[in-house]
């Protein structure tokens, strides 16, 4: 089941037209998470849990904000959002079709051998 906040990064990719969580929501989908990766990093610089915690936030809603500054053409902002979403649907379902078929348990993957005879 997908993460209800990576699908409000979606419908916030798709009508907001930001680019940032779209690419929040494609770096999960591929399961490289940014905000994942920031906490890790975080964490390790021996920050207190508490910043790891809202850090992310303040950067990702200052990220967000800054957008129209950098992207003026709303046209632009929109299919770089578009593209980044549907993009990384893509590539999960064409890696989902091509990864090998996870054996079952009901196949064994060796033959059943026989014990050793007793002495």
């Amino acid at each position: 089941m997908v993460n209800p906040i990576a699908l409000s990064w979606f419908w916030r990719g798709l009508k907001g037209h930001s680019i940032t969580f779209a690419a929040l929501f494609a770096s999960v989908l591929l399961g490289a998470s940014i905000s994942g990766g920031l906490h890790h990093l975080l964490s390790a610089l021996g920050i207190h849990w508490l910043y790891v915690i809202i850090l992310p936030v303040i950067l990702f809603s200052w990220l967000n904000k800054m957008e129209p500054q950098w992207f003026p053409d709303q046209a632009r902002r929109r299919m770089i959002a578009r593209s980044l979403l549907f993009g990384s649907l893509l590539i999960a379902l064409v890696v989902a079709h091509f990864r090998p078929a996870r054996p079952t348990d009901d196949a064994p993957d060796q033959a059943p051998t026989q014990p050793a005879p007793r002495r």
